[in-house]
């Protein structure tokens, strides 16, 4: 029986929460507010104006910068033709307003459908998407006249699309 210890009485806890504690998270908090609020006041303070941009100047860009990066000359058709399907696709979610990166091509086909955008645009765009395609995962290999036809047509389409009467905001 001498194994076997009495239950201890309650432990008496001693005064409330410190104040002093409390202070500390109040000033805390009351800095890290403050350094929040000035850096955006000061943020705001130092951006430039700068005028956005028209989806047809960074679509004409981009296909300016993917024929420096001479990927076709390099071998890296593939690679080639996945930039220059993105940089369409960019074009389209801009230019449209609707999500065309996620999508497959025929459920962007689809969408511009249902967008009411018109057909001869919707025709040239899916063609050439279906282009990209083919190489991209069909595994086909373009020739080099196909090559350079494929980046006509996405300028084509970019031309097309700039109609100001068919420009919807």
């Amino acid at each position: 029986m001498n194994d076997i210890r009495p239950l201890k009485g309650p432990l008496e806890i001693s005064a409330g929460f410190p104040i002093w504690l409390f202070i500390v998270l109040i000033l805390a908090a009351l800095i890290i507010a403050l350094s929040v609020y000035f850096k955006k006041k000061k943020g705001i303070k130092t951006k430039p104006d700068m005028h956005p941009r028209l989806p047809e100047e960074i679509a004409r860009d981009g296909l300016k910068a993917l024929l420096e990066m001479r990927l076709a000359e390099k071998g890296l058709i593939k690679e080639y033709y996945i930039r220059l399907s993105d940089i369409i696709r960019g074009y389209i979610e801009d230019r449209y307003r609707i999500f065309a990166m996620d999508r497959t091509t025929w459920e962007l086909y689809y969408e511009m459908k249902s967008n009411k955008i018109e057909r001869s645009h919707i025709d040239k765009i899916n063609d050439f998407l279906e282009d990209c395609d083919m190489v991209k995962f069909a595994k086909y290999r373009p020739t080099e006249k196909e090559i350079g036809d494929i980046y006509e047509k996405a300028e084509e389409i970019i031309d097309i699309t700039t109609d100001k009467e068919s420009y919807k905001l």
